[in-house]
């Protein structure tokens, strides 16, 4: 499953890359135009059903499927999915005839950028109809985390990825905005359909069925609400970055690309643990065996915080040379390079803040626990949004008015990780507070020492061999990347580390399997 979510952020970073060189940062209004009309179909989503889909149903399905049977859960599933096909098509064609307003709804404090918003209302008449797949993608992958199977929802992406840079390829030669809404629509279509015939292998064959009176889907509906609420405040928030970031030539997509910079370690690594930790932490809720919560929660945070605290280090570190790297070519110049790599220092300087925070919030999901995430959301997102506007107006600089917005979300997610973490303690009596607390300190400490070696790793090579050059720039990157992570083995290994004496160990099964097939812990899957 890492394998397969690593390939689909390393090609959803491909995309993003294509995306910037293409159609460029500042230099045009189309990449904010794209930028706009494509983040606008996942807002709808999350809006109406995505939370709820991704969250709950797997918790019900699961329990179906424990209590009543496969027949039964089937018939859930299949009225869930009719319900959500009725709802996202109706929302779907409302919202492309209302795509002007809904674009200007989004852009109203920004000045002189009619071109950027007519553009952006073009392609959201085609993207808006992503949503409805976006809800397919939601319940297939739920069906199949329920049974265990994770590699094929970690995969599909990736079918999303080739096509979109497929898209963009075909852009940069034969600059039609008609291939652009297109091929970006047919990307999320390719994601959700290459689902399906694993889907129909665990036993699942859609019948029409609209069953808004059973149990499972009143129960759903009754979960639902809070679930809702704290997604409409959660879009709020991004609402309000559109707003302020809308007023900076660029701003929509340097936000936009930042924060695919700082998903990608937690894309990899946290969504990995997440998504195969839900399924357990799920049936350990129905089966209300605390301890295994207790420990199974414990597991995802140290495990986490081994890979995302170094991994955020060497992001901030190596910002401006990654950008560079990756970005800077065609159209995408070093005005672009200093915004992006500014936003992305300021991003991933909380990723494991916001690891953590996306962790405990699926423990309170898997018991069927909605109404204090809400809480918890509403909270963060009041400071998120009063930190966004007294950032972004306390600096003069086009770069640090958008970088202080993701600053702003830094600044949110560490107040909402204490408070999650606070309350989950509350409620479950423990945490594993002293074993946790010695792991990240050791993780910490030796991530500092390789962000320190990274640093000058990477001034010693721009002094001596410059990086004007792919070639030097390419030295400069992967060489402070091989240091850093020698350096992080190295010191992780004499303080000892927990983590990192399990990873030997896994190491050592890989190579070497054991007869038994036994392991000891718990089970990520």
């Amino acid at each position: 499953m890492t394998l397969g979510t690593g390939i689909s952020r390393v090609t959803g970073f491909i995309r993003m890359a294509l995306l910037a060189s293409v159609l460029g940062m500042t230099a045009r209004e189309m990449a904010d135009a794209f930028n706009l009309a494509n983040i606008t179909p996942n807002i709808v989503y999350d809006l109406i059903l995505g939370g709820v889909l991704s969250s709950l149903f797997i918790p019900v399905f699961i329990e179906y499927l424990s209590t009543r049977g496969e027949d039964e859960a089937r018939y859930v599933a299949n009225s869930v999915f009719n319900i959500t096909l009725v709802i996202l098509t109706a929302v779907s064609v409302a919202l492309c005839i209302a795509a002007p307003y809904v674009i200007k709804a989004q852009t109203f404090l920004s000045r002189g950028r009619s071109g950027m918003e007519a553009e952006a209302t073009f392609l959201l008449r085609f993207f808006i109809f992503e949503v409805i797949f976006y809800g397919f993608c939601a319940i297939y992958t739920g069906i199949l985390n329920s049974y265990r199977h994770f590699t094929i929802p970690a995969f599909a992406p990736i079918a999303n990825n080739i096509v979109v840079i497929t898209t963009v390829s075909i852009y940069n030669f034969y600059p039609s905005r008609y291939v652009l809404a297109i091929g970006a629509t047919l990307g999320v279509v390719a994601m959700a359909m290459i689902q399906l015939p694993w889907v129909r292998r665990t036993g699942f064959r859609y019948r029409f069925i609209f069953d808004v009176k059973h149990p499972a889907v009143r129960k759903l509906g009754k979960l639902a609400i809070p679930v809702i609420g704290y997604v409409v405040i959660n879009q709020l928030g991004l609402w309000v970055v559109n707003i302020l970031a809308a007023q900076v030539r660029g701003g929509i997509s340097a936000y936009q690309y930042g924060y695919i910079f700082f998903q990608l370690p937690y894309g990899i690594v946290a969504v990995s643990i997440i998504t195969a930790l839900f399924p357990s932490l799920s049936e350990q809720s129905v089966k209300k065996k605390t301890d295994e919560i207790i420990s199974s929660v414990s597991l995802g945070t140290r495990t986490t915080a081994f890979i995302i605290i170094p991994a955020s280090v060497g992001f901030a570190v190596l910002s401006s040379p990654i950008v560079r790297l990756l970005l800077e070519r065609l159209r995408f110049g070093k005005q672009d390079t200093a915004m992006l790599s500014s936003v992305v220092f300021y991003f991933v300087i909380g990723l494991f803040f916001f690891s953590l925070f996306m962790l405990v919030l699926k423990v309170f999901y898997s018991m069927q626990d909605t109404r204090t995430p809400m809480i918890i959301a509403a909270i963060i997102i009041g400071v998120n949004i009063g930190v966004d506007f007294v950032y972004f107006y306390s600096f003069k600089s086009d770069v640090m008015k958008v970088s202080a917005l993701a600053l702003g979300n830094t600044t949110a997610y560490v107040i909402g990780a204490a408070a999650v973490w606070l309350v989950l303690r509350s409620r479950l009596g423990a945490l594993d507070g002293k074993r946790i607390a010695v792991s990240i300190a050791k993780i910490s400490c030796a991530s500092v020492v390789m962000g320190v070696c990274c640093y000058f790793t990477a001034k010693l090579v721009e002094k001596t061999a410059g990086v004007e050059g792919l070639g030097g720039q390419l030295l400069q990157v992967f060489g402070s990347i091989l240091v850093g992570a020698t350096v992080y083995i190295c010191v992780v290994s004499i303080l000892k580390s927990e983590e990192m004496d399990s990873l030997k160990r896994l190491i050592a099964k890989m190579v070497k399997p054991s007869k038994t097939g036994e392991g000891e812990g718990t089970s990520l899957g």
